[in-house]
């Protein structure tokens, strides 16, 4: 009896089915029954036939997608099970080029050009997913909160998380090499770790501050400035450094 992935493009059960034309022909017949569903031209997804949905997730979904396809932001924090709720229609996958978004019963799949790199994590051959370290997914959260969830699940994602690895996030900050995302980064991890980082994490963010403040999720109503970070945040009733 033939075992099948369950997501798998021809290549993956080519031996299976040496003709491409045989294979054509099982793919009719298996998606006219419903045991197996498109998600995309050349990818399929084996339906689980007690509930009629696929097996796969939309974490192995993501990174099924192409070659180099992985995932990070919210989608990864909700992965690592730092995140408080889920993007049930959006997801966004990282790639070396930008596609077209395409849609999967209800879920949007929007791609984002990444040139990084680092922190990639294979797992396909043990669960089928490719995603960022924690690390990289919480760096990458801080530079875009929106794609993180926003600023306050960025957040509680980082008072959940644990044992971070601050060579990891020196790396990555090195290589965005952003004075925003060194401000931002240096304030978070202070305003949530404090003294359990060492004091040269810091001392390294600040050494890479400018001099231009920049706004951190800043709406309508009162803001503050924190000097040491150059930051404008929200103030939320507590004793402001200077109000603008």
């Amino acid at each position: 009896m033939k075992t099948f992935p369950i997501l798998f493009a021809y290549e993956d059960i080519k031996e299976m089915y040496p003709k491409p034309n045989g294979f054509y022909s099982f793919l009719k017949r298996s998606v006219k029954n419903g045991n197996i569903k498109q998600i995309k031209k050349g990818l399929y997804a084996l339906v689980d036939r007690s509930t009629g949905q696929i097996y796969a997730t939309k974490f192995q979904i993501a990174s099924k997608l192409f070659n180099d396809s992985y995932f990070s932001y919210h989608d990864a924090l909700e992965y690592y099970g730092l995140a408080t709720q889920s993007f049930v229609s959006q997801f966004t996958y990282l790639t070396h080029v930008r596609v077209d978004p395409f849609e999967f019963e209800g879920v949007t799949y929007n791609s984002k050009v990444s040139k990084c790199d680092l922190e990639i994590t294979d797992r396909m051959k043990e669960n089928g997913v490719r995603v960022v370290s924690l690390e990289r997914a919480i760096v990458d959260s801080i530079d875009n909160y929106r794609l993180g969830g926003g600023l306050e699940e960025v957040e509680l994602a980082l008072d959940s998380a644990k044992n971070l690895n601050i060579e990891a996030i020196k790396q990555l900050l090195r290589h965005y090499d952003k004075a925003s995302l060194y401000q931002k980064v240096g304030y978070l991890f202070e305003k949530h770790f404090g003294n359990e980082i060492p004091s040269s994490f810091y001392n390294l963010c600040l050494s890479k501050i400018g001099s231009k403040k920049i706004y951190l999720d800043c709406g309508p109503g009162r803001t503050k400035l924190i000097p040491k970070w150059n930051l404008i945040v929200r103030d939320n009733g507590d004793m402001p450094d200077e109000l603008f």
